[in-house]
């Protein structure tokens, strides 16, 4: 058998400049993740305010087709060390000619202020996100759209959670909150009529309305002696809820709390999150 050296020369050179094609390809795409990438984390920090440290990682679906189109498997955006009033996610409306796709957004977010109160962090996983894929292939920018339900958690340690009871009781001076796996503890001091009185309650979490953490099931104790149930009651109505998830962490429509977890040093709320419609001044969006 004889084989022709042009034609082989001619196949090699072929195939020499097929990978070299696909490797400028794979490498543009590259590229232009880490643009994109670089310029979602610009946009989140300014949102912000321009406080904080944000990552955000892209992971394609399709390859090079899904970059351009706007398709990803993942979207994973890391936050932390920020003080903002509002969360900077949301979706707007109405939803663009060029949609893209996120299968799923995970969100983390540490060691924060949000509405001046310390928040150890906030996760989600939340599914089905559309976006603008014409403002993310030519103005390099992330526009959502929609969303979908997925899971979400709010984790609280005992400093923030002493600034909610300052806020709610504050006849009781120089509060502080000590958490186990099986109870809540709040001590100070009860000012009554100028004089200071050793407080004590202790009780257990739960959740009420996927909106608000209350304390039940709770002893009252000043300069150790246990109060009656009448005035545990009044206590306990001016304490509870401790914790508002809309009106306190501004997570309203973003997040539904459905039950609760303590553990040593923190208070763990598990629920439903999504991406709220953008609508400042109010709730957002629907918790169905």
């Amino acid at each position: 058998m004889i084989l022709n050296r042009d034609v082989i020369a001619i196949d090699v050179r072929r195939v020499a400049e097929i990978a070299l094609t696909i490797l400028l390809i794979l490498s543009g795409t590259k590229e232009f993740t880490r643009r994109l990438e670089r310029a979602a984390e610009r946009q989140i920090l300014q949102q912000l305010g321009g406080s904080g440290q944000v990552q955000v990682h892209i992971q394609p679906r399709w390859g090079a087709l899904g970059v351009f189109l706007a398709r990803a498997e993942t979207i994973r955006v890391y936050a932390s060390g920020f003080r903002t009033e509002q969360m900077p996610f949301f979706t707007e409306t109405p939803i663009a000619q060029w949609s893209g796709k996120a299968d799923k957004v995970q969100i983390v977010l540490e060691d924060f202020h949000l509405g001046g109160l310390p928040i150890r962090s906030i996760g989600a996983t939340i599914p089905g996100v559309l976006l603008d894929s014409k403002e993310a292939a030519f103005r390099l920018r992330i526009r959502l759209f929609s969303a979908g339900w997925g899971n979400g958690g709010v984790t609280l340690d005992e400093e923030s959670l002493t600034e909610f009871v300052k806020r709610r009781l504050p006849e009781v001076r120089s509060p502080h909150v000590q958490v186990t796996p099986s109870e809540v503890r709040i001590t100070g001091e009860l000012v009554v009529l100028l004089t200071p009185w050793q407080f004590e309650a202790e009780g257990s979490v739960g959740v009420r309305d996927g909106r608000y953490v209350v304390v039940e099931n709770v002893r009252v104790y000043v300069e150790g002696e246990e109060l009656p149930p009448l005035v545990v009651q009044k206590i306990v109505a001016a304490l509870n809820p401790v914790l508002d998830v809309e009106r306190d962490l501004r997570l309203g429509g973003a997040f539904v709390a459905e039950r609760v977890e303590q553990g040593n040093g923190f208070v763990k709320l598990i629920g439903r999150a999504t991406v709220p419609p953008r609508e400042p001044g109010g709730v957002n969006g629907d918790t169905r």
